[in-house]
């Protein structure tokens, strides 16, 4: 419920993503979102196995197996989410506008490979006002559909399994802090024009029922009983 906060709010309340010079947060918020997409999404999941291994104190054999189901779990989420993108194909709200300002419509704009989208980008927002330099790089890069949100499934993921998992050991500011970090992953990815609302909303509750299902292999195997 609290990774759906925002992303709710800003759906109920109508709110629609503009360019503008200063994106709230600015770089740090590209860097935050880095970290639930590869390469550094590796280093994430690294980490997180290595806080887990320390903080819960599972035998080997059950560390290893509570490592797949999480490594498992965000896989799944992943092609479900490629699963989903490539068969409802919605423009990103960055698309839309770019579209609306260069005369091309979001549909032709698909319609070319990746790198004549780059190269679209590139031609009509190089010298842009109003689109920092590494922002117009981070829509060069991620020039794919848009529903759901990638990122939001993989940092709800991490999230709800830091929360549960820490929280469990009494670890408030760990599982705290996981939460946080999946709030501003998720955030970020409207406030950078990557998503709608809805591409957050739904890559979080896909996150939900993954995780859940998850739990229930956990309890099965025992891992968190030693």
């Amino acid at each position: 419920m609290l990774l759906l906060i925002i992303p709710s709010a800003v759906l109920i309340l109508g709110w629609k993503w503009q360019p503008t010079d200063h994106p709230l947060g600015g770089i740090s918020t590209l860097w935050i979102a880095d970290s639930a997409a590869k390469p550094w999404g590796i280093v994430t999941i690294v980490v997180l196995l290595t806080l887990l291994c320390i903080v819960l104190k599972l035998k080997r054999n059950h560390f290893i197996q509570l490592a797949v189901i999480i490594i498992a779990t965000l896989s799944i989420g992943q092609f479900i989410k490629v699963a989903v993108k490539n068969t409802v194909k919605e423009p990103r709200p960055y698309v839309v506008w770019v579209s609306e300002n260069l005369h091309i419509s979001a549909e032709d704009f698909y319609q070319v490979s990746r790198s004549e989208r780059e190269q679209l980008l590139q031609k009509g927002l190089a010298n842009s006002p109003i689109i920092p330099e590494w922002q117009l790089k981070h829509w060069k890069a991620e020039t794919g559909y848009a529903f759901p949100s990638g990122h939001s499934l993989f940092s709800a993921t991490l999230a709800l399994f830091v929360f549960a998992l820490f929280m469990l050991r009494r670890h408030y500011f760990l599982a705290s802090l996981g939460l946080l970090w999946g709030i501003d992953v998720t955030v970020g990815r409207i406030v950078l024009g990557m998503h709608w609302a809805s591409d957050v909303i739904v890559g979080i509750l896909i996150s939900t029922v993954l995780v859940w299902c998850a739990f229930k292999v956990i309890e099965r195997r025992l891992l968190l009983k030693s």
